[in-house]
């Protein structure tokens, strides 16, 4: 048998593995990275571009498997941070070819993503999902795999809390669109919608999963031109007259006065089903749409995405807050921002710092705790109980670790140390009890 080579990450690549073509290509990346110089030479994506399908998908696979290898091994590995942040480029770059990918490609894909969610950014996948649904329709194995993934998502790996949030509600959608998942009408006034299509059979399931998939959980709070020309085919196919009925049904309970559940998927479905009543240019259709006026919830914090959506009949920001149908806006956020921002990062150190008089203890007030830290040893102390803390470095983000080193060796480690105490309602989960 032929001995593992380790790659320039010490990753053990067998002759045997399945994807060994693949990894060869990410030694070779690797390798390379080391030795280009950002500043002068920009990456070059066109080999990664040239890929066929197939070596596509075992390429994403190859790298996922190389990220789950090196945070398993990340004690052992000095420069694993650095190998994953470019393979976490590298992975970015792969998932914006645009290529057909098959539902078993899209489950492989989430698994192997799922166990990463803590060390990488979570976009790809699902994004993959909502490509394929385009023509394709889910099944209850990807709907399993999806639902695993929602529960594992961490948002301290977003790009930004705009995006995760449009994330999460592209995967609450989809996940709204299991057909297999046991219905509870006491978790959303959606479920009825839900419970009617099931019991739908032939063509008339066929074109109306069509227009429920056109349903957006990220969408904008106006209905964009694009979306409305694509809903139009999709609703004529329904037939107005089975729109109404199904509107009239659904939009009933509005009126009963009655306090009526309403979750994140919810929203976005009624918002999506007001979009198509103002696409139907139906006057029956559109008083069952403004039913919608004299609803009552139990949950306020999901109604104003779906509320604006009658901004599409006329109505203002003005008459839905007068109605007391979204909250009001704040007239100038800007200084209250400002100040939260202030009291939240922008501590100076100088007023929360202090050196003892022979220099080797600092002193350093946090937002929620004190903390004693030794200049000879990198000790930390937690004043409250004197417990000693340490920086859990496995923890650590990747991005984290280009300034953050394991050992506490110079000044410049025991500043960021300071740094990180003196902010440790934003840091503190970054140390551990010793």
């Amino acid at each position: 048998m032929e001995p593992a080579i380790p790659g320039p990450d010490g990753f053990l690549l067998s002759p045997n593995d399945p994807l060994h073509a693949a990894h060869v290509r990410l030694n070779d990346y690797l390798l390379a990275e080391e030795q280009r110089n950002p500043t002068f030479i920009p990456f070059d994506v066109a080999i990664w571009r040239k890929l066929p399908k197939r070596q596509l998908v075992d390429q994403i696979r190859a790298v996922l498997e190389r990220l789950a290898w090196l945070d398993q091994h990340d004690a052992e590995l000095e420069n694993a941070h650095l190998a994953r942040l470019r393979l976490a480029t590298l992975l970015r770059v792969l998932y914006r070819n645009k290529i057909p990918y098959t539902e078993l490609d899209l489950r492989i894909l989430l698994d192997l993503t799922t166990p990463l969610l803590g060390r990488i950014a979570p976009f790809g996948p699902v994004e993959l999902v909502m490509e394929y649904l385009k023509t394709n329709d889910l099944t209850p194995e990807l709907c399993r795999t999806l639902r695993n993934f929602q529960a594992n998502l961490r948002e301290e790996m977003s790009i930004s809390q705009a995006s995760m949030q449009s994330l999460r509600q592209q995967v609450h959608m989809l996940l709204w669109l299991d057909e297999w998942e046991q219905l509870d009408p006491t978790r959303c006034w959606s479920e009825c919608v839900r419970r009617d299509f099931r019991t739908m059979t032939g063509d008339r399931r066929v074109n109306w999963r069509a227009l429920l998939k056109h349903l957006r959980g990220n969408a904008p709070v106006r209905m964009p031109a694009g979306w409305a020309r694509q809903a139009e085919p999709r609703l004529s196919a329904v037939g107005v007259e089975d729109f109404k009925e199904q509107m009239r049904t659904w939009f009933a309970p509005f009126r009963s006065g009655e306090p009526l559940p309403l979750s994140v998927a919810g929203s976005h479905v009624l918002k999506g089903l007001i979009w198509f009543s103002a696409v139907a240019r139906d006057e029956a259709i559109k008083e069952c749409a403004l039913w919608l006026l004299d609803v009552k919830w139990k949950q306020k914090r999901n109604t104003e995405k779906a509320m604006v959506a009658l901004m599409e009949f006329g109505f203002s920001k003005e008459d839905l807050g007068a109605r007391k149908l979204i909250r009001p806006q704040p007239h100038d956020p800007m200084p209250r921002l400002i100040e939260k921002m202030r009291q939240a990062v922008c501590l100076h150190p100088a007023n929360h710092i202090h050196i003892d008089e022979d220099g080797e203890k600092i002193i350093i007030q946090g937002q929620l705790h004190f903390y004693r830290l030794f200049r000879s040893t990198g000790r930390i102390e937690r004043v409250t109980d004197n417990a000693v803390l340490e920086l859990n470095f496995p923890s650590i983000p990747d991005s984290f670790r280009l300034i953050i080193r394991r050992e506490c060796d110079s000044q410049q480690q025991l500043d960021h140390r300071a740094y990180m105490l003196m902010n440790d309602a934003v840091f503190g989960c970054y140390f551990a009890v010793k």
